[in-house]
């Protein structure tokens, strides 16, 4: 199994589906962690779930709409 502890990962749509999948994954493998999505409530779900998976890694967030150029 690859190893990433003390890497960083930045994930976008991280409150739900797949990218909250990836981040709970890579916190369970040790991996820092920066996540975004237009969905604050989600995103907090998705962050408090990565901390139980590991709570060594580092994880930040930020809402962030990428659909908007403007933003």
């Amino acid at each position: 199994m690859k190893d990433f502890n003390n890497k960083v990962a930045a994930i976008t749509g991280a409150a739900s589906g797949m990218g909250r999948t990836l981040a709970i994954q890579l916190a369970q493998r040790g991996c820092h962690l920066s996540l975004s999505d237009v969905n604050e409530r989600g995103l907090a779900e998705t962050a408090e779930l990565a901390r139980a998976a590991n709570r060594g890694v580092k994880i930040t967030t930020a809402r962030i709409d990428t659909a908007n150029r403007d933003a």
